[in-house]
């Protein structure tokens, strides 16, 4: 440093030139100053380390979101596969009771029952009728006909074609497809099918809404035909398991739904926690 007096250069630790001009000594800080800058020093620091605490925290809880997303659907193995879901459905004529009514929102709709029915399956696919998409229940305001369940059973499970194939639903249908020609060959039309899931009980309706693919059910009802006089609106049902196209699907009444065992049970929930994690960390970060 130059010298103000003289301009003669001095060390940077002189504290007086040969000049004798006398360098200013700054004071040392008082000890509650270097408390103040230590506790500022620490509030900085922790506040920044908060910060990115939270981006990783909601970081963390998206990807956790997406994968629960990509697996919580996902079929299980042959293994996990219950010894119920390898049988045929039951279906009997014998003690069938008279058409009858049921009502849902205000309506009257009027069952008839055909068969007996029993059938425990895996579920690969489904549709709820109160979807946002669906157009098709609201305009004929069917709501007795609370959700559509593909499911499948006996040799494609045994054969494990299930794995290989790819199921979605329609408004009224499931269908499905499949990577390559072994895999059609493997694939038993008879033991596939979708269910128009009727149900006016409360409880079992709740049951039912929960189902979702992966989860292996079994259900008792009638197979049965409906219609709704208000409205002129009427559907049939398939008896046998081995018809396709319209009217190949099984329209049941269901008086007994079980869920025999739930899949992906850990990405489940782990998918709403991690959609109110990400919530909690993002709100914290807009008010850091």
């Amino acid at each position: 440093m130059n010298c103000p007096q003289c301009q003669c250069y001095c060390p940077p630790d002189s504290r007086e030139c040969p000049c004798g001009y006398r360098f200013p000594v700054a004071d040392a800080p008082s000890p509650y100053a270097r408390r103040k800058k230590n506790v500022l020093a620490f509030i900085s620091g922790a506040a920044g380390t908060r910060s990115k605490l939270m981006r990783l925290g909601f970081l963390a809880c998206l990807l956790i979101w997406v994968l629960a997303l990509v697996f919580d659907d996902r079929l299980p193995p042959e293994s996990a596969i219950l010894p119920q879901l390898y049988q045929e459905p039951l279906q009997t004529a014998g003690g069938l009771p008279s058409p009858f009514q049921v009502k849902v929102k205000k309506l009257t709709y009027v069952v008839k029952p055909l068969f007996h029915y029993q059938l425990s399956g895996l579920v690969v696919s489904q549709h709820r009728s109160d979807s946002f998409l669906d157009i098709s229940h609201r305009r004929w305001r069917d709501y007795l006909n609370i959700k559509d369940l593909c499911v499948v059973w006996g040799k494609n499970i045994r054969s494990g074609v299930y794995r290989r194939m790819k199921f979605w639903n329609r408004d009224f249908t499931c269908m499905c497809r499949f990577p390559d020609e072994e895999t059609a060959r493997l694939f038993s039309a008879s033991h596939l099918a979708n269910n128009h899931i009727l149900s006016a009980d409360r409880a079992l309706r709740r049951r039912i809404l929960k189902v979702r693919p992966g989860d292996q059910v079994r259900f008792n009802g009638y197979l049965a035909s409906y219609s709704q006089p208000a409205n002129q609106f009427s559907r049939g049902t398939s008896t046998v398991r081995d018809d396709t196209g319209d009217g190949a699907c099984e329209t049941v009444y269901v008086t007994d739904f079980q869920v025999l065992r739930r899949a992906n049970p850990g990405w489940r929930a782990a998918r709403p926690l991690a959609m109110l994690g990400g919530a909690v960390f993002l709100v914290l970060l807009l008010l850091a």
